[in-house]
């Protein structure tokens, strides 16, 4: 009899995985709708507590106000960020490399005489000119624009399910308890029940950590880069706080896109004696920023919000990116806090899972 149990929850397991594999959007709507539900919980709480008259607001309106800030927000940021944006990679596909790599080697002769050991000026030049032309050409940034306005009505579609979604969890969080316990054996009621309420309120405030470091990050490069006069501050800054989202790798991206586009800069003044100190001044700025957020910032906030030690997180973000790369990254601590929680509640009996759980 207990076998017949086994197996017909082994069963039970893979009907779901079954059902994710065939409606994998559906589950990328959800988990999305999740996380801006984390996210946005703690806001509908505070709005639900106030007044307007002798009544408090209603939870869908209180959801409806949430959803309208989160919008807001992103909006905002993309309506500052994407205007000059899209004129640098304008003026990047109208580029004349052929020229502008021409007037940097004349700018700084140390890089022209290191590729003098490579071959011959001219020939360095149309080689490096056809390759970068191979990249960023009027023809490979019109094709990206295709690409992207042929799926924006997919993408628009998506949005709106998802933000559908969201909705109707923050206006009623019983639906994710309802459900979670429909999907529970039985007899594990209390223990699921337990593992919900935990999960929320630390993924929460995981999320909550998250953005909190992005802002500063964001806010740091602005106000650092604008003080050292660095041109296009404002979407490095963006960049910067939008990539640390992904641990460690990010910082490298960041630093890679502020470095095109602070030469970008550079070249659509003219002031091509600019590039090296820019340059410096980027590496740096940003190297600083991210120095202090790696070893001050982040091991407070992410340790304090999922309640585990700064070298455990790292470890799991480091198994976490040998196992599923740069999306691995994003997922651990999330994904690892989930797993504690539910150590905490099943798993006690083994020491290494009540070891990693007893801080929850």
């Amino acid at each position: 009899m207990k076998v017949n149990v086994n197996v017909w929850k082994v069963l039970g397991v893979l009907v779901i995985l079954l059902l994710a594999f065939l409606f994998f959007k559906i589950v990328i709507y959800i988990g999305i709708s999740m996380v801006l539900f984390l996210i946005g919980v703690p806001l509908t709480n505070r709005l639900e507590r106030i007044k307007l008259g002798k009544k408090y607001l209603p939870p869908a309106l209180a959801a409806l106000l949430t959803i309208v800030m989160i919008l807001g927000l992103v909006g905002g940021l993309f309506y500052l960020i994407v205007p000059p944006l899209l004129n640098e990679i304008n003026f990047l596909a109208d580029l004349n490399l052929h020229d502008v790599l021409h007037n940097i080697f004349n700018n700084y002769p140390s890089l022209k005489s290191l590729l003098h050991k490579f071959g011959n000026e001219a020939d360095l030049e149309d080689s490096i000119s056809s390759q970068l032309s191979g990249l960023i050409n009027a023809s490979n940034v019109t094709t990206v624009l295709n690409h992207t306005l042929s799926y924006m009505g997919a993408a628009i579609g998506g949005i709106l399910c998802t933000l559908f979604i969201t909705f109707f969890l923050l206006k009623d969080e019983k639906i994710i308890r309802e459900s979670m316990l429909l999907l529970s054996p039985s007899g594990t009621e209390s223990a699921m029940g337990k593992i919900i309420i935990t999960s929320k309120q630390m993924l929460s405030r995981y999320f909550a950590a998250l953005f909190i470091d992005m802002l500063i990050v964001g806010t740091s490069a602005m106000i650092v880069l604008s003080v050292l006069d660095v041109k296009n501050a404002l979407i490095i800054a963006f960049c910067a706080g939008l990539l640390n989202v992904i641990p460690y790798i990010g910082a490298f991206i960041t630093m890679s896109i502020a470095i095109l586009l602070g030469v970008s800069a550079c070249i659509s003044a003219g002031s091509y004696e600019l590039i090296g100190p820019t340059i410096t001044k980027l590496f740096f700025g940003l190297l600083s920023i991210n120095l202090i957020d790696a070893f001050l910032i982040q091991p407070v906030l992410f340790s304090n919000s999922v309640k585990a030690h700064p070298l455990e997180i790292f470890l799991v973000t480091l198994m976490a990116a040998s196992l599923g790369g740069v999306f691995g990254m994003v997922v651990a601590l999330p994904v690892y806090t989930l797993l504690r929680i539910v150590a905490k509640q099943f798993l006690t009996h083994l020491k290494f899972f009540k070891r990693i759980s007893d801080t929850i």
